[in-house]
């Protein structure tokens, strides 16, 4: 079932212009806004050159941004850390 084309296109990431919609959305936020701010032509021009790496890190690893976020995320320690040497988070 899972080598079925029907399956195949229903369960892959939606795109818009050859890019998942989260790339393109920081890639808009990357481009669109602080060109919108300050008028500078060289913001659209950087995302001329970012679209294309943007598309080659999309194809190689399309969870790249759950990746950064998850590695860089950070879980408070507990209150009682102190009390028995480490944390616990589970019941």
């Amino acid at each position: 079932m899972q080598r079925s084309v029907l399956f195949l296109g229903l369960a892959r990431p939606p795109k818009f212009l050859g890019l998942p919609v989260g790339y393109l959305v920081a890639l808009s936020l990357g481009v669109a806004l602080p060109f919108l701010w300050t008028k500078w032509i060289i913001f659209p021009l950087l995302g001329a050159i970012a679209y294309p790496a943007l598309w080659f890190v999309a194809d190689k690893e399309p969870s790249f941004f759950e990746v950064v976020r998850v590695s860089f995320g950070t879980v408070r320690g507990t209150k009682n850390r102190k009390l028995w040497k480490g944390d616990r988070f589970g019941i």
